[in-house]
């Protein structure tokens, strides 16, 4: 069914092509994503949860993530944003092209759009697994209507090592690399658990030829809103201007 489209998310699409061409030249000079230039990706098993309904089942599957720090593309790991993609799969390959029925959910330890500004400021850089991850904005989910979305670490005491990545590694020897995924509809309280995203081990893959889109919406999980709108334009254009090693 077609979806209607808001003011806002007009609003949002024109803005997004408007600063795609700056998102694109960051991206060319800096010769990698204007955010997220670097990354750790794993492949992942998600499980449905006991209340996660159909849309838990409809999520079970092989999954790729892709863990990263927003801002520097060196390894210090202060005063960052950090970021989680989930690419929800049929198969498990290790392919950096998508399927037909992929669907992509794009998180940030940003609780809300106007929150963006402090989430440096309260992003522990140090350690994926001690941070909660939001999706920012709204979608339209089977089940629940209009809902946020979050990843939950479900052991934040992380591991040892002497970087973040190393920390997660030894997470997921230890098979402690856990997440809830969350919904909480819009305008009320309380989060309900659909669904557990436990990281297995690390996937070769060529992080540059993979590009995540939160338009990717193959179990059904639709972005809605002006900032999802935004990144119509953004995310494409920066996504070209990459270099595919």
């Amino acid at each position: 069914m077609k979806q209607h489209v808001t003011v806002g998310e007009r609003l949002g699409t024109a803005l997004g092509w408007a600063a795609a061409p700056a998102f694109a030249l960051v991206s060319r000079l800096r010769r990698a994503r204007t955010f997220h230039p670097r990354g750790d990706v794993f492949h992942a098993d998600v499980t449905a949860l006991p209340g996660g309904g159909a849309l838990g089942a409809a999520l079970a599957g092989p999954c790729l993530v892709r863990l990263s720090g927003a801002l520097w593309k060196s390894r210090w790991e202060h005063l960052d944003v950090l970021g989680c993609a989930l690419r929800l799969r049929r198969q498990g390959d290790a392919s950096a092209e998508p399927d037909p029925d992929d669907q992509d959910l794009l998180f940030a330890t940003i609780l809300r759009p106007w929150t963006m500004g402090l989430a440096p400021f309260t992003t522990d850089a140090s350690d994926y697994l001690r941070n909660r991850y939001y999706a920012v904005s709204p979608f339209d989910v089977p089940g629940f209507g209009r809902a946020f979305l979050r990843l939950r670490p479900e052991a934040p005491r992380g591991a040892a090592g002497r970087t973040r990545s190393e920390r997660l590694d030894a997470a997921v020897a230890q098979q402690g690399a856990l997440f809830t995924l969350e919904v909480r509809r819009r305008w009320r309280w309380g989060w309900v658990p659909v669904a557990r995203v436990e990281l297995r081990e690390r996937a070769d893959v060529n992080q540059e030829a993979l590009a995540f889109s939160p338009f990717r919406d193959g179990r059904g999980i639709v972005p809605r809103g002006l900032v999802h709108a935004l990144r119509r334009g953004v995310y494409p254009s920066s996504q070209r201007a990459r270099p595919r090693r």
